[in-house]
C-alpha cells in the first residue's frame, strides 16, 4: 500500500506532461492553417510566402515532487526501574503429634448348616414312531411358450432445424476515463502524554495473638475380658452306597434308499442373430455460421442383416439310483457301580477366648489458641496517568475523478433461420414366436418309514445339602491417630518492586515534502511564415 501512494506522484505528472502536450498541438491545429492567398486572387500581389510549418521544441516546466527523508526528534518515554523491598509475613506450619483412639471391629464367623432339597433328573426311554416322509419323483414334461423378438426397420424422416446466422453491427456508448487530482487536507489528532502521580491509600493488616484456653478430652482406656462359648463342630463320616444307572451303548446298522442323479446334455439349437454392417460417406453440407460457405461431412450409414446361427445347450436330465448308508443307533443298558458319600455329623463344644474392652475416662489438658486482630494501615503508591493532548498535520491525498467519452463498436449478431434435412429414423418391430421348452417336474410321493425317538422323563428326588452361614460379631480395638496441630511462624522475604522514570529518547521520524522540480517537455511550436511584397493583408497564415 506505501509503495502505490509513493507511485501516485509520479502519475499524476505523467498525466499532466501529457495533457499539456495534447493542448499544445490541439492549440497549433486551430492555429496554423494553409495560406488562403493561393486561391484568393488578388490583383496587386505578386506572389506569397509557403504555408507555415509546425517543428518539435523543448520547453521547461517546474512540478512539484514529494521528497522523503528522516528526521531525529526526542520524545519522554516512561521506563520502569526495579528496586528490592522486604516485607514480613506470616506462615501457618502442621505440627504433628499421636494420639490413641477406639473404634468398633466387626468380623463374620462361619457357621456350618445342614437343608434338604429337592432337585429333578432326566432319564432316556426310547420310542418306536412310525414317520412319514414326502419324495419328490422327477417327470419330463414338454411346454409350448410364445416370445416376442424385435426387428429393425429404418425410415426416412424430413426434420426442421435452426440456423444462427451472423451479421456486423455498429453501436454507441459511453465510457468513463479516469483522471488523478491531489488535494490538501488538514487533521487534528489527539496524543496521550503520560506522566507519573503519586497516590495514599488504606489496606488491612492482620495480626495473630495467641491465647492459653483449658480443654477436656476423653480416653478409652482398654483391658482384657476372658469370655468362654459354644459352637457347632461337623464332622464327616463316609459311607459305601450301591447306585444303579443307565447306560447308552452305540451299534451300527446299514440301510439302502435312492437318490436322485442330475446327469448334463448337450443339444444344438439355432436363434435369430441381427448384423449391423455399413460405411462411411461423405457428403458436401451448408456451413451454419457461413451460409455461403460448404463443407465436407463423414456420414455413416447402417445395413442389417439377419441370420440363423446355431448354439450348444447342455439340458440337466435326472435319474433315481440306490445307495447304502450307514446309521449309528444307540440302546439302553442298565448297569451298576458303588459309590463313595460323605455325611455330616453335627455336635456342640464349648471354647474360651479373649475378649478387650474398652472404658471411658476423663482428662483435662491446655490449648494455646491464635486468634486474628485487624487494623488500618496507610501506604503510598506511584500511578502514570496519561493526559490527552490535541496536535494538527497536514496530508495530501489522490483523488480519481471520471470524465464521459463516447465511442463507437462493432457487435456480432447472430438471426435464427429455418432450414429442413432428411435423416435415416430406427425403429423397433415387435413380432410373436413360438418355442417348445422340456421341463423336468418334480411330483411329491408319501412313504413311511419307522424311526426309534429316545425321550427325557423327569423324575423328582431328595438329598440333603451341608451349608456355611456367616455369623457377624463386634469387637473393640485400639489404634493410633496422627493430629496435626497449626503453629504460626514469621519470615522476611524481598521482592522487586517496578518504579517508572522519565527519560529522553531521540527516535527517528519519516518526513515527506513537496520540492519543486525542473523538467524538459517535448511539444510542436510554428515558424512565422514570410511576409508578402504588397499582399500583407491577404496572407495571413497564423491567427
Amino acid at each position: 500500500m506505501t509503495r502505490f501512494f509513493t507511485l501516485l506522484p509520479a502519475l499524476a505528472v505523467t498525466m499532466l506532461i501529457t495533457d499539456a502536450n495534447a493542448g499544445d498541438r490541439g492549440r497549433h491545429r486551430r492555429r496554423c492553417r494553409p495560406a488562403p492567398c493561393a486561391t484568393a486572387p488578388v490583383s496587386n500581389c505578386n506572389t506569397c510566402a509557403p504555408a507555415v510549418a509546425c517543428a518539435p521544441a523543448t520547453v521547461e516546466k517546474t512540478v512539484m515532487v514529494r521528497e522523503f527523508g528522516t528526521e531525529t526528534k526526542v520524545v519522554n518515554v516512561t521506563v520502569y526501574k526495579q528496586e528490592q523491598k522486604t516485607r514480613t509475613y506470616t506462615v501457618q506450619k502442621q505440627v504433628p503429634r499421636q494420639e490413641t483412639r477406639t473404634r468398633t471391629v466387626v468380623s463374620y464367623v462361619n457357621v456350618p448348616k445342614t437343608r434338604q432339597e429337592t432337585y429333578t433328573v432326566y432319564e432316556t426311554v426310547q420310542e418306536q414312531n412310525d414317520v412319514e416322509y414326502t419324495v419328490n419323483v422327477p417327470e419330463q414334461v414338454q411346454e409350448t411358450l410364445t416370445r416376442t423378438v424385435n426387428e429393425t426397420v429404418w425410415e426416412d424422416q424430413e426434420q426442421p432445424y435452426t440456423v444462427m446466422v451472423p451479421h456486423t453491427e455498429k453501436r454507441t456508448a459511453v465510457r468513463q476515463v479516469p483522471r488523478v487530482v491531489q488535494e490538501q487536507h488538514e487533521e487534528k489528532y489527539t496524543v496521550m502524554v503520560p506522566h507519573s502521580e503519586q497516590r495514599t491509600a488504606v489496606r488491612k493488616v492482620i495480626d495473630w495473638t495467641e491465647v492459653q484456653v483449658e480443654q477436656n478430652y476423653t480416653v478409652m482406656v482398654p483391658h482384657t475380658e476372658q469370655r468362654t462359648g459354644s459352637r457347632q463342630v461337623t464332622n464327616w463320616v463316609e459311607a459305601q452306597v450301591e447306585q444303579p444307572y443307565t447306560v447308552m451303548v452305540p451299534y451300527t446298522e446299514e440301510r439302502t434308499a435312492m437318490k436322485t442323479v442330475w446327469d448334463t446334455v448337450q443339444e444344438t439349437q439355432t436363434r435369430q442373430v441381427r448384423k449391423v454392417t455399413g460405411s462411411w460417406v461423405t457428403e458436401q453440407v451448408t456451413d451454419p455460421c457461413n451460409p455461403c460457405c460448404t463443407r465436407c461431412v463423414r456420414k455413416w450409414c447402417p445395413q442389417v442383416t439377419c441370420e440363423t446361427v446355431p448354439y450348444t445347450v447342455c439340458k440337466r436330465v435326472c435319474r433315481q439310483e440306490p445307495y447304502t448308508y450307514t446309521v449309528n443307533l444307540c440302546k439302553p443298558e442298565q448297569q451298576t457301580r458303588t459309590v463313595t458319600v460323605r455325611r455330616p455329623v453335627c455336635s456342640t463344644e464349648e471354647y474360651t477366648f479373649n475378649v478387650t474392652v474398652c472404658k471411658p475416662e476423663q482428662k483435662t489438658r491446655t490449648c494455646t489458641v491464635r486468634k486474628p486482630v485487624c487494623r488500618d494501615e496507610e501506604y503510598t503508591y506511584n500511578v502514570t496517568v496519561c493526559k490527552p493532548e490535541e496536535r494538527t498535520r497536514q496530508y495530501t491525498t489522490c483523488k480519481t475523478v471520471c470524465d464521459e467519452e463516447e465511442y463507437t463498436y462493432d457487435v456480432t449478431v447472430c438471426k435464427p433461420e429455418q432450414r429442413s434435412r432428411t435423416i435415416k429414423v430406427c425403429k423397433i418391430v415387435p413380432r410373436q414366436e413360438e418355442y417348445t421348452v422340456t421341463k423336468c417336474v418334480l411330483k411329491p410321493e408319501t412313504r413311511t418309514r419307522t424311526v426309534t425317538t429316545c425321550k427325557q422323563v423327569a423324575v423328582e428326588k431328595t438329598r440333603d445339602v451341608n451349608y456355611t452361614e456367616c455369623v457377624r460379631q463386634e469387637n473393640e480395638q485400639e489404634y493410633n491417630v496422627t493430629v496435626c496441630d497449626t503453629v504460626s511462624e514469621e519470615k522476611t522475604e524481598t521482592y522487586t518492586v517496578c518504579v517508572p522514570v522519565q527519560v529522553q529518547k531521540e527516535i527517528q521520524v519519516s518526513t515527506c515534502r513537496m520540492v519543486p522540480k525542473t523538467i524538459q517537455v517535448q511539444c510542436n511550436a510554428c515558424a512565422p511564415a514570410a511576409p508578402c511584397s504588397s499582399c500583407a493583408p491577404a496572407c495571413k497564415t497564423c491567427r
